[in-house]
């Protein structure tokens, strides 16, 4: 064998690392040295734990554990196989390993060889091997002590260190379900930790909105088979949450309309329901379903008046009535007693001067009067046309802080501004006259051009 005065005992230094702070020194090898020594310098390299619990995505059956090997004595020009075999570890189950065979190709000294570690049979197990440098092959052992690698293997789960406050508001309670599942939704086995901002100390809270509503999403996208086991929260409406539609909304959107994100949130608080879970059970049987259809005309009230609020907000915004559908948009129907507000304009909270507009054509507000007024245009326009905020037609102008004319076309006759005022105003007065006297609103004649 052609060898090369090449030594490779300078990977030791005189006083080699065998403790976090102690050190040993090495037997030193002559020119004729042939061995191996796994190459690592303190005692807790010599001890590995692999929890298989940190590898949930995808649930491989097999992890690999790389281990360093180096080579003592001189180099050679043939390649030279090392034998590596396992044992048992007295007191520990023996943990299923494969380890290829080992080459070390002419003139190489160090190399990663790879254990494939297969998933335990059971959880919360702890299993065990020793691997260790056999002698046997074309490469002997190295230096005493550093021949073998005592390997753990588990899978036990553990709630971690970063699931507290946001993530316990936002995610819910910590299990172990809970914990597999958002780790194979986001494809990252490491996502508690990446919710937390070790360098600030605090949490990641974006990151955790976005988490609950892209899990929630994907739960609520399809009718379960089984029931859900995930209960993560349905947050409330003032967290914005951008949830998409569940499975169940169509079967109710004669009563829910159409769906929004805010709307399902006040929806499911309205029912009771707090998380996935709860979602789910309650609309997995008849009963619950019936309780729906009890509760609908109640959410509908409350969405009407949730619609009302926002058009509130819009006006004084400045937003075009030609917006408001589609923002946030319910079907008013004839035959529900509503709970209403006032509208801005007939308020009037900035004195711009709109309510004394509004009192010359309807008279002084109430919620009778106006929800009577509501429903003659309801009839007049049509359900699916209708928008609550035509009767009254104005626009802020902010750049001027007053009001205008609102420029939609509006109604039956597609009028706009004080135009569709004027056919409100005749359309109501028209329908509050054929009432009996005892029931008639307060409506003020007025002289129309």
């Amino acid at each position: 064998m052609k060898k090369r005065f090449h030594y490779i005992v300078w990977l030791f230094s005189l006083t080699f690392a065998f403790t976090a702070c102690e050190k040993i020194e090495p037997e030193l090898f002559d020119k004729d040295a042939n061995g191996a020594y796994f190459d690592y310098q303190y005692e807790s390299d010599f001890e590995r734990t692999l929890n298989f619990s940190d590898h949930i995505v995808g649930k491989p059956d097999t992890v690999p554990v790389t281990l360093k090997v180096k080579l003592l004595g001189y180099l050679t020009d043939k390649a030279r196989t090392l034998a590596v075999k396992t044992k048992e570890i007295d007191g520990y189950e023996l943990a299923d390993v494969t380890i290829d065979e080992v080459v070390f190709s002419n003139n190489e000294y160090e190399k990663e060889i790879e254990v494939k570690v297969r998933r335990p049979e059971v959880e919360d197990a702890i299993y065990g091997v020793c691997i260790y440098l056999d002698g046997s092959g074309d490469i002997g052992t190295g230096i005493n002590g550093f021949n073998e690698v005592n390997l753990y293997v588990t899978e036990s789960y553990e709630k971690p260190l970063e699931w507290f406050s946001h993530v316990e508001t936002y995610l819910g309670g910590w299990s172990k379900e809970k914990h597999i599942f958002l780790a194979n939704h986001t494809g990252n086995n490491r996502f508690c930790q990446d919710l937390y901002d070790s360098g600030t100390g605090m949490h990641l809270f974006n990151s955790i909105i976005d988490l609950n509503v892209s899990a929630v999403n994907a739960i609520l996208a399809n009718e379960p088979e089984e029931p859900v086991a995930v209960d993560l929260p349905i947050l409330k409406e003032t967290d914005y949450p951008a949830y998409t539609v569940p499975y169940f909304w169509s079967g109710y959107e004669q009563n829910l309309g159409i769906f929004r994100a805010n709307k399902f949130c006040r929806f499911v608080t309205m029912l009771g329901g707090a998380t996935t879970k709860d979602v789910a059970e309650l609309f997995a049987s008849e009963d619950a379903k019936q309780k729906m259809e009890e509760e609908g005309t109640a959410f509908h009230k409350d969405d009407v008046l949730y619609m009302l609020n926002e058009y509130y907000n819009y006006a004084q915004s400045g937003l075009p009535i030609s917006e408001f559908k589609a923002l946030c948009w319910v079907e008013i129907r004839n035959n529900v007693n509503y709970n209403l507000r006032i509208p801005y304009w007939w308020e009037d909270p900035r004195g711009l001067g709109t309510a004394d507009i509004v009192k010359r054509y309807f008279g002084e507000y109430s919620a009778d009067k106006y929800q009577f007024i509501l429903k003659t245009m309801l009839k007049d326009d049509g359900a699916e046309d209708f928008v609550a905020a035509s009767v009254l037609p104005f626009v802020y102008d902010k750049e001027n802080d007053t009001y205008t004319w609102d420029s939609t076309p509006l109604g039956v006759k597609q009028l706009a501004g004080e135009e569709r005022l004027k056919e409100c105003y005749r359309v109501v007065k028209a329908a509050n006259d054929k009432r009996p006297p005892s029931r008639q609103y307060d409506i003020p004649v007025v002289e129309l051009d």
